[in-house]
């Protein structure tokens, strides 16, 4: 009779929790990608060039397509290594393992530095859609046939793309082979590429040359029948030349009517006593000091150019007073007032009535040109043309610059026009002149409409700012004052320059590796 045994079964929930583990482990054994060390590096063997670390990425037909890639690279003087391996790296990371990489081949197999290639993916385990990429190249090639733009060039639209798809067989045999051809012929070249490079050395530098001479003769007739004026300069003076206006002194100066036309009538209005300008805010440390006017006598208007301030003036204000708001309106409105200055002008026989066209030419001539300059730029410098292209593309930027210089410097004013433009340019001068030097004397209260008309707010802005505020009587400001002290010496020049919105401006016209090389590193 046999012994009983005295070993029990083990439990039913102890066999399941082994049944598991056993499972499990057979699973992961199973695994083809797992997880590996981003540092470390298979056991590099120099008569072996691919390694597949997840065992799963590359059958054996697969694998022998990329040893054949990497072999006709081999034949065009490149030694390659290409390792596969599950590792979740960004693309930063995976840059410098595949330039690691290249160093580690060159230490164990001895090979040329300048000439090895190293590529690496990075494919993640837990999703083999989800690689990393990258591509190292020797400084032989960095430096010669696969630039830094063509190495980039080969991670993102050829070894990348089929990785998307979990083709790591597709990927590495199409960037291996680009790689090669790009070795040996240089990056692909583009339809534009050798459209650049047939018209910089056909049809290119001619075309330009032609075009510069043409361009040049027509802004050469066309600036030649530009008005010219019978009367030099004269030497500057703070002397007013004659009655005129300030916006028509301004108009003649400028050309045309001068940016600060309405300002320049308002302190005209205000100084004949037509206009009263009085203060309405002080300001304080986020603001600045207001100013109204208030209309006193519209009979004083003495022109088309003053009755269209008056009627907008009139238009904004509420019981014959404007704020500082509307002021800053009015001041900046100005189109009917610049057309009353052409009016005046015309009528006066001071404007050429050729010159708006002669102007618009000129224009087309210099933006054509311009254009025409940087698209032959464009093609001289990818198409590497030769000296004559170069020449054209100078000509035609020297010609479209003299076409602009001839149309700033073209004069929308007939003889009679130049010639009454000389006093007042030597008026505008003396005045500019003075404002530089407090110790020339100048009647501030009788030039102040017509330096704004001048467009030299700015420069006569201190020695107005030190007026107003050490009590200094200005006509223009007088009628706001009263005897209040703190009011007298009350930023008035501040106060209307704020007001009006741009009466201080001055525009017065009308219109590598560490060991060498270089690579590239991609996602998908």
């Amino acid at each position: 009779m046999g012994v009983p045994s005295t070993r029990s079964s083990p439990h039913p929930l102890v066999r399941l929790l082994l049944l598991t583990l056993l499972v499990a482990a057979s699973a992961l054994m199973g695994t083809p990608a797992l997880a590996q060390d981003a540092e470390a590096f298979p056991d590099l063997d120099p008569a072996r060039h691919v390694y597949d670390q997840t065992g799963s990425s590359l059958d054996a037909a697969q694998l022998r397509d990329v040893e054949g890639a990497v072999e006709r690279l081999g034949a065009a003087g490149a030694d390659v290594v290409v390792v596969v391996r599950a590792l979740d790296a960004d693309s930063d990371d995976t840059f410098d393992q595949v330039e690691a990489l290249q160093q580690e081949w060159v230490r164990v197999t001895g090979t040329d530095q300048d000439r090895a290639v190293a590529v690496l993916v990075n494919r993640n385990p837990d999703d083999p859609t989800d690689a990393r990429a990258g591509l190292f190249v020797g400084r032989t090639y960095a430096e010669g046939n696969v630039p830094e733009g063509e190495q980039r060039d080969i991670v993102e639209d050829a070894l990348i793309p089929p990785l998307r798809e979990g083709d790591v067989r597709g990927g590495l045999v199409a960037a291996l082979d680009r790689l090669e051809s790009s070795i040996r012929s240089g990056p692909p070249v583009s339809a534009f590429d050798r459209f650049a490079a047939d018209a910089s050395r056909g049809w290119l530098p001619w075309t330009a040359i032609g075009l510069a001479a043409a361009g040049l003769v027509a802004a050469l007739l066309l600036h030649r029948g530009r008005s010219r004026g019978n009367r030099g300069a004269q030497e500057p003076t703070t002397r007013r030349p004659d009655d005129l206006s300030p916006a028509l002194g301004g108009a003649l100066v400028a050309g045309g009517p001068p940016m600060q036309v309405v300002p320049a009538v308002l302190l005209d209005l205000a100084g004949r006593g037509a206009v009263a300008i009085e203060a309405e805010s002080e300001g304080g440390w986020a603001s600045s000091p207001k100013v109204r006017v208030r209309l006193i006598d519209g009979g004083a208007v003495r022109d088309g150019v003053e009755r269209a301030v008056w009627d907008r003036l009139a238009e904004k204000a509420e019981d014959g007073v404007v704020t500082s708001s509307h002021l800053a309106a009015v001041a900046t409105w100005s189109g009917p007032v610049r057309e009353a200055v052409r009016a005046q002008m015309r009528e006066r026989k001071w404007l050429d009535p050729r010159a708006g066209a002669a102007r618009v030419l000129l224009a087309v001539i210099a933006g054509a040109l311009l254009l025409a300059a940087v698209f032959a730029l464009l093609l001289s410098g990818v198409g590497g043309g030769p000296l004559l292209a170069w020449v054209g593309v100078v000509a035609l930027f020297a010609v479209a610059v003299t076409a602009f210089v001839f149309l700033l410097t073209y004069p929308a004013l007939t003889p009679a026009g130049l010639e009454a433009a000389v006093p007042w340019t030597a008026y505008r001068d003396g005045l500019k002149k003075a404002a530089k030097d407090r110790d020339t004397r100048l009647d501030l209260d009788a030039v102040l409409p017509d330096a704004v008309a001048l467009g030299l707010g700015d420069a006569l802005g201190d020695r107005l700012k030190t007026a107003s505020e050490e009590g200094v009587p200005l006509r223009a400001f007088a009628s706001g004052r009263t005897d209040d002290a703190n009011l007298a010496a009350f930023p008035w020049w501040i106060a209307f320059s704020s007001s009006t919105a741009g009466t201080s401006s001055t525009s017065t016209v009308s219109g590598a590796g560490a060991g060498g090389g270089g690579g590239a590193a991609g996602s998908t």
